[in-house]
């Protein structure tokens, strides 16, 4: 009996055993897991202390917007010959002023200290020269009785003044062509191209220097020749010589411009102002008066800026009339500085069309 199989009561008593302690097991709560605070102190939202502490979520990296450019805005790098401006030469930037464009130009050359050193000197002494020369040759030379001397007690006086103002001719012909070859050559003129500057401030900022030096030049030689040389000035109107050098200027600068439109479409600007200022000073009357001249030259050239600001010139030295003069070059200077900007806009078109902006 005792080693025996159980009976039916037995097993059934033991299943509930077992049955009664799986379901303890099962409502037995299960401890959590402790998880250090440091562990999730970076979890905790900056802005909503008040939520739990979790797990931030991973943010999907945001692509960088790109902004594009406007097309009135886009740069252009004038890298090759090929490469050409896309904005349209002579637009004028949004609050930019002309007269400012005028002075940034100006004030970049003058910032080269190269431009008074060697250069000033050299001019001033080659043109103290070349009026002893003159001096001693009208000393040997003694004028017909009916020869014209314009207002010019002398002929040294005829000479003397004409050379001043050549000096400025020069600055308007071969100097400022020589200053477009030098900027072509270094890409300087390529990059103000593609600026939005007005082209008409773009041509008189860039004569600027080479009229302002010439000027200067002119207001040396003129003391040099009233103080040590011999030029009769005792009755010189001074306000007339300073209105007629700075008329005569204004006028020789759309002249000049349109040289520098030749050389930039079309090159050897170099030549063509070299030949320039030997015409106009044949003809002007700066070594001779222009009555000597055969035919009807004498006529023809009188409609000349140069010659009418020589002639204003001496007058006022003279004490003559000089106002016609002055007046007549200024409207001279409204005619032929538009049209000699817009001459030089087209050559900078033109140029860039054919990639010769940068010449080497």
């Amino acid at each position: 009996m005792l080693g025996g199989d159980a009976g039916p009561g037995q097993h059934r008593a033991g299943t509930r055993r077992r049955t009664s302690a799986a379901a303890a097991r099962r409502a037995r709560p299960i401890p959590r897991r402790e998880i250090p605070a440091a562990a999730v102190a970076g979890t905790r939202s900056a802005t909503r202390p008040d939520l739990p502490d979790r797990v931030a979520p991973r943010r999907r990296p945001q692509p960088v917007p790109v902004r594009a450019d406007p097309p009135d805005r886009a740069m252009t790098t004038p890298t090759t010959a090929a490469t050409t401006t896309t904005r349209p030469v002579g637009r004028r930037a949004a609050g930019a002023s002309p007269v400012g464009m005028i002075l940034a130009l100006v004030r970049r050359d003058l910032g080269d200290p190269r431009q008074f050193r060697l250069p000033l000197f050299l001019d001033l002494a080659f043109g103290v020269v070349n009026l002893v020369v003159f001096l001693f040759i009208s000393r040997a030379l003694t004028p017909s009785s009916g020869t014209d001397l314009a207002h010019s007690p002398s002929y040294f006086d005829f000479v003397a003044v004409g050379i001043t103002f050549l000096l400025i001719l020069q600055a308007a012909t071969t100097q400022l062509t020589s200053r477009v070859i030098r900027e072509q050559r270094s890409g300087t003129l390529e990059l103000l191209a593609a600026q939005p500057v007005p082209v008409t401030a773009l041509t008189i900022g860039t004569a600027g220097y080479p009229f302002l030096f010439a000027l200067l030049r002119s207001c040396v030689y003129l003391t040099i020749l009233g103080t040590v040389l011999g030029l009769r000035t005792e009755r010189a109107d001074w306000w007339g010589v300073a209105v007629m050098l700075i008329a005569g200027t204004a006028s020789l600068m759309g002249i000049g411009i349109a040289l520098a439109a030749f050389t930039v479409a079309l090159g050897h600007g170099d030549a063509a102002a070299r030949l320039f200022v030997v015409g106009l000073t044949f003809v002007s009357g700066t070594y001779f008066p222009v009555s000597g001249l055969p035919g009807p030259l004498p006529e023809l050239t009188a409609v000349l800026p140069s010659r009418i600001a020589l002639d204003g010139l001496r007058a006022a030295l003279a004490g003559g009339e000089w106002a016609w003069s002055a007046g007549t070059l200024l409207g001279a200077t409204a005619l032929l500085l538009p049209v000699s900007s817009w001459a030089f806009a087209r050559a900078l078109r033109v140029a860039a069309g054919r990639g010769t902006l940068k010449r080497d």
